[in-house]
């Protein structure tokens, strides 16, 4: 019986051993059998960018600020005389336009037209009373000093009517120049071309001296209050270099600016710069004045109330690279093409302003800069030019 068990586990074993032979050669058949793959050539792909040539040139720094136009001139006008308002201007209105020279309202003035003629019926009177009077003067003065006719009191009398006369005479001119002027107070005319703001007055009012009737502004004289940073504004803003010495800020450069509504730029406008407002110390902030020019006919007009952007032209930087904004990175970086690889360069920005960046260092003239937006890219990365390499102005 142990016989049997002993053939039966060798007849085990043999069988194990054979299995395990033939699958250690059908490994080795199916090996020979493998083909060895075919080797990849491994090729570079290049990254597609635009880029801008630079240049170093002259570049002028822009200060911009935003603000609300104004009236310069906003005049009220109050009755000069007392009466009842016998007529208004057609256009006198909020929001009327009224030529200068027009009358804007009349003021009854029959009382002081009675006044002024009965001053100047009674000059006219004394005038010829004077006039004879200075001839009887004459005569009895040259009867008494050449011939001894008459006396010296005569002469006195004389005299002493024709200073009288001389005195009623001034104080009946002066009569009549106050009517005319209270006549002349009864029309009240535009000062100006302007436009009615408020107004207070009707026909067939009456009216006191002194009550405010109208309020008129002058569309042709506009200005903007812009609040600037103050260290940029002391900065980069163009001041007088004999007003540099004041212990204010000085007055500032009669520099053009353009102006422009916010709601649509395309109605524009240009000014220049006239004066420093005020120092806000709580803000931190400098008034600027920016005076609008006369504007073209047959466009539509920068008017009062229209919040607008001022673009002030200041300093002026010498050899500095002007790149698109969005080719510097966060971290102050550029990348520029260097035998069509990428190359990252740090680079120093002066100032940002409508889009560009203006660099004093960190690239050298004819550099092409990659105005593509990468994320994250390799240095060394093979690059291929789409377009640009033209000089950024």
């Amino acid at each position: 019986m142990k016989s049997s068990m002993s053939s039966t586990v060798l007849v085990r074993i043999v069988l194990c051993l054979l299995i395990l032979g033939m699958g250690v050669a059908g490994f080795f058949v199916l090996k020979k059998m493998k083909k060895p793959p075919v080797l990849a050539e491994i090729t570079e792909h290049a990254l597609p960018v635009r880029v801008v040539r630079v240049e170093p040139q002259q570049a002028e720094v822009l200060v911009s600020g935003y603000g609300e136009i104004r009236c310069r001139t906003n005049l009220p006008l109050a009755a000069e005389a007392a009466g009842r308002v016998v007529s208004v201007h057609p256009q006198l209105q909020v929001g009327g336009v009224i030529s200068k020279g027009e009358v804007l309202f009349m003021i009854n003035d029959q009382d002081f037209k009675v006044e002024y003629e009965a001053a100047l019926s009674r000059l006219k009177n004394l005038q010829r009373e004077f006039a004879l009077a200075q001839k009887e003067f004459d005569r009895q003065s040259r009867l008494y000093t050449g011939q001894h006719i008459g006396s010296q009191s005569s002469v006195e009398k004389a005299e002493q009517a024709v200073n009288s006369l001389a005195v009623q005479v001034s104080q009946v001119r002066q009569i009549r120049d106050i009517a005319a002027l209270k006549l002349n107070r009864c029309t009240v005319k535009a000062p100006f071309t302007c436009r009615i703001t408020s107004m207070q007055v009707e026909e067939g009012e009456y009216v006191m001296p002194g009550k405010e009737l109208l309020q008129i502004v002058d569309d042709a004289d506009l200005e903007i209050t812009v609040p600037l940073d103050s260290r940029e504004a002391v900065n980069w803003l163009r001041f007088k270099p004999s007003a540099q010495k004041l212990g204010w800020f000085g007055v500032p450069e009669q520099s053009e600016c353009r102006i422009s509504w916010t709601e649509k730029e395309s109605i524009n406008s240009t000014g220049h710069l006239d004066r420093v407002v005020r120092y806000d110390s709580a803000t931190r902030t400098l008034d600027v004045a920016v005076r609008l020019d006369s504007q073209q006919e047959g466009k539509i007009p920068l008017v009062q109330g229209m919040f607008c952007r001022v673009d002030i032209p200041g300093k002026r930087l010498d050899s500095v690279f002007v790149v698109p904004r969005q080719a510097v990175s966060f971290e102050g970086t550029v990348h520029v093409v260097i035998n069509n690889r990428l190359q990252t360069r740090q680079v120093e920005v002066v100032r940002t302003q409508e889009g560009s960046a203006l660099i004093s260092s960190g690239l050298e003239a004819g550099d092409l800069v990659i105005t593509t937006r990468l994320e994250n890219p390799l240095e060394n990365t093979l690059l291929r030019i789409t377009s640009g390499g033209e000089s950024v102005q």
